[in-house]
């Protein structure tokens, strides 16, 4: 047999066999696009219902804790005696707080600084012009001051304006507003809840709409809840309503809660 016979009949076989490859390629695909349209098909079928829903919850709550901060401003030739001065002072507001019931663990420091006060200077000169380098005014330290404050933390029950009243007696000559806010444990208490009512405001909706089409609520797909915001409370007020007896009253404070929900029907 020849050579050119022989690679006629390689040629003849290489192409029945990519024929036959082509043929199961094609069988098979055919076999694949037929499970992936009846999964699709049953997928659609089995896929459940659902209604997607919010509900909210709202609270009027009272502040269970106030703030307020008190300081002493005191000034000196030098920093030293600024600083003893402010020391004095300081030391018979503290024990005037402590003398009114507020505990050492209510009371903390908030802010402490030494710092020169300066003025302008302007030498004396003959009135010549241009003046001299000399003569230009400059600024010098006059004094230093020294700045200390306390920030007091009680019961919104407690009369807080008596206590400013008290501080600034003492020698406090500085006095912030008052905040009055939620401590940490009453949140956790408020957040749980408006937690629940939330849900229950949601799925009650929810039930009244699968109520509507004949169904009903059978299970939960998904939730998400936003966080509750609570607000601070603020009460501006000046040392001279102090020296007439502060009057600080806390107001009620709006909380809420949201929810989403998607529920399932059947």
């Amino acid at each position: 047999m020849s050579d050119q016979t022989s690679r006629k009949r390689n040629l003849v076989l290489i192409a029945g066999i990519l024929a036959i490859g082509m043929i199961a390629a094609s069988i098979v695909g055919g076999q694949a696009m037929t499970a992936a349209a009846q999964q699709s098909a049953n997928s659609e079928k089995d896929k459940v219902p659902t209604v997607s829903t919010s509900g909210s919850a709202t609270e009027k709550v009272d502040p269970d804790k106030v703030s307020v901060t008190v300081g002493v401003e005191t000034e000196g030739k030098t920093a030293s005696e600024a600083t003893r001065a402010n020391a004095t002072l300081m030391e018979q507001v503290l024990a005037t707080l402590r003398n009114a019931g507020v505990r050492n663990d209510q009371i903390v420091t908030g802010y402490f600084s030494v710092y020169p006060v300066y003025q302008m200077v302007s030498p004396p000169c003959i009135e010549i012009y241009p003046q001299p380098p000399e003569c230009y005014p400059r600024s010098e330290i006059s004094g230093y001051k020294a700045v200390n404050s306390i920030t007091v933390t009680v019961d919104a029950s407690a009369d807080v304006g008596k206590l400013i009243d008290a501080a600034v007696n003492a020698g406090a000559n500085n006095v912030n507003g008052a905040y009055f806010f939620i401590s940490e444990e009453r949140q956790n208490e408020i957040r749980e809840s408006l937690i629940e009512k939330a849900i229950e405001n949601a799925k009650s909706r929810a039930e009244k709409a699968a109520a509507a089409l004949d169904m009903e609520i059978t299970g939960v797909e998904s939730v998400n809840l936003n966080d509750v915001y609570f607000p601070i409370f603020y009460k501006d007020f000046s040392l001279a309503e102090s020296s007439a007896g502060t009057q600080i009253l806390p107001g009620q404070q709006t909380v809420s809660m949201n929810v989403s929900i998607v529920f399932t029907m059947g």
